[in-house]
């Protein structure tokens, strides 16, 4: 996506900040109402401000990196190295993997609070006007175009308010009323300060709702005779809102409507995906290339709009959980890594020995080869950890998914067909209402083959458990594992913490910041 020139169109039209507005002097006009777009090429900055806001004003407060930090932290795959081994540890971090919620997460109130709503108001302006022109606002464009932007702005404003109710709700199903619904833009000092207040579960019906639109109004794929060159570059098509809509379908426990959406992205994409490539290719790639399972990606090549090829925006947090840096310049310049793979986690997907050694199984993965770093203790002969501040006594094993095309300029895969498959494997095994052993195993055996682990030649009751750890192998430091376990209504694990297990119902979630609490007449204050 390209961000030139948005910088003022985000100004315009974004969410009104309440902790701006301090009186009615704030909305009275001194010109006539305006609209900040004038043409359709100026309204298809819309959909590119719009992902623009999901990054926020910085790298690291970017809602991609903290919603895959932060779901990581709170589940079973990560390993939080402590400081007595000279990490310098963020201390909400460290929250959120003790698992201590019930107060506000001040590391969300940005990348995920802030950028949401900036988010969902940049959206909103724009949806606004479609409305009021009739879903067509420049004729002359003809419908295809205003569709397009539409389904954009939709996906968007669906995107944000799902991690919105993932990290500031209650797990789905719940009506507690607990967060801001704002569904146009506000247009006086009232409507910012005050708004209804919506649940998990009305959230996550609007996103249904919102995905459902996005789908229908999408094109497939781009089209140079039809599209503008900026739609080419990490934005959504059909084929993403329906993945992301499987997605939100199975948190939800709605898993026959999720096989249909798995059924379209996997069957009907034309050829477009596939996982025909070795798993590192969805992750070396910059510009608009992308591996051939990516259905949608965030692209950090055209820099940020504002300085060029500073790159400023390109997501910083998942230094912390990978190993080598944002500039790709090696493990041994990264201070600021300090969530590693756990030992829960590398054994039970075979990747690691009852006493700690690499197995013949991890080195036959080319996931665990091609997409991971292990080091030895500090001071080792053989591949010892790289930081001297570092006095790591035994071996560990990091993520190195991230930041490997070259510094700062990596796109980021946000929807993979893996994870299609492996959904649709366990929903056919296990969870829709028609089961399918014979299709579980085709797209298990699909994921599996493309690792170059062969098929699974377990029985069928052993069918269910496999497709859970071949999820865990596939999809560790996305982000995926929290919400997977949730939606399959399975609890989550303790992992390195010790023995036991918690609900995947449990009150892993922060609280409403009090910026919000205090400054809305919706709270009552």
């Amino acid at each position: 996506m390209k961000y030139s020139n948005i910088k003022y169109l985000i100004a315009l039209s974004a969410v009104f900040l309440l902790q701006a507005c301090n009186d009615d002097e704030f909305f009275e006009l001194t010109n006539p109402v305006e609209s900040p777009w004038q043409s359709i090429d100026e309204f298809d900055k819309a959909p590119i401000g719009a992902y623009y806001t999901l990054t926020g004003n910085g790298g690291n407060r970017s809602m991609f990196a903290h919603a895959v930090m932060a779901s990581e932290a709170m589940a079973d795959g990560v390993n939080l190295a402590p400081a007595s081994e000279g990490y310098s540890i963020n201390a909400d971090v460290e929250d959120i993997y003790t698992r201590t919620f019930g107060t506000s997460i001040g590391l969300f109130d940005n990348p995920i609070f802030r950028n949401g709503y900036f988010a969902v108001g940049h959206a909103n302006g724009a949806l606004d006007l479609i409305a009021e022109s009739n879903g067509i606002p420049f004729p002359e464009a003809g419908p295809d175009a205003s569709n397009r932007i539409e389904g954009e702005l939709l996906f968007v404003r669906a995107y944000a308010y799902l991690h919105l109710a993932r990290f500031y709700a209650p797990a789905y199903p719940n009506d507690e009323k607990r967060l801001p619904l704002r569904l146009n833009q506000a247009k006086n000092f009232d409507q910012a300060k005050s708004s209804e207040l919506a649940s998990a579960t009305d959230i996550y019906n609007l996103v249904v709702d919102d995905l459902q639109q996005a789908k229908d109004l999408l094109p497939e794929r781009y089209d140079a005779n039809l599209h503008p060159p900026a739609y080419a570059d990490g934005r959504v098509n059909k084929f993403a809102a329906a993945a992301l809509l499987a997605k939100v379908y199975f948190q939800m426990g709605r898993y026959d409507e999720a096989l249909a959406e798995l059924n379209f992205v996997i069957d009907q994409n034309g050829g477009d995906y596939d996982l025909s490539e070795d798993p590192e290719v969805a992750w070396n790639q910059t510009g608009v290339s992308r591996g051939k399972e990516v259905i949608w990606y965030y692209a950090l090549w055209a820099g940020d709009g504002l300085g060029g090829s500073s790159n400023w925006k390109h997501p910083g947090r998942f230094s912390w959980l990978n190993a080598n840096n944002r500039d790709a310049s090696g493990p041994d310049k990264n201070g600021g890594r300090f969530l590693r793979a756990s030992d829960s986690f590398l054994q039970q997907v075979g990747w690691m020995g009852a006493d700690q050694s690499e197995t013949e199984e991890a080195l036959a993965d080319k996931r665990y080869t091609q997409l991971y770093q292990r080091f030895e203790a500090s001071g080792s002969d053989v591949n010892p950890e790289p930081r001297g501040a570092f006095a790591a006594s035994r071996s560990y094993v990091w993520c190195d998914k991230y930041y490997r095309a070259g510094r700062r300029i990596t796109n980021l895969p946000l929807l993979r067909l893996a994870d299609m498959h492996l959904l649709r494997s366990v929903i056919r095994a296990d969870l829709g209402s028609a089961q399918d052993l014979t299709g579980a195993r085709s797209d298990l055996n699909l994921v599996r083959n493309r690792a170059g682990i062969g098929d699974f030649a377990g029985s069928d009751a052993e069918l269910v458990d496999a497709i859970h750890l071949e999820r865990f192998r596939e999809m560790a430091f996305e982000g995926d594992r929290f919400f997977y376990l949730q939606g399959a209504r399975m609890p989550i694990p303790n992992g390195d913490r010790g023995a036991g297990e918690v609900g995947f119902d449990s009150p892993f979630y922060s609280e409403v910041p009090d910026f919000e609490i205090d400054l809305n007449d919706g709270y009552g204050g």
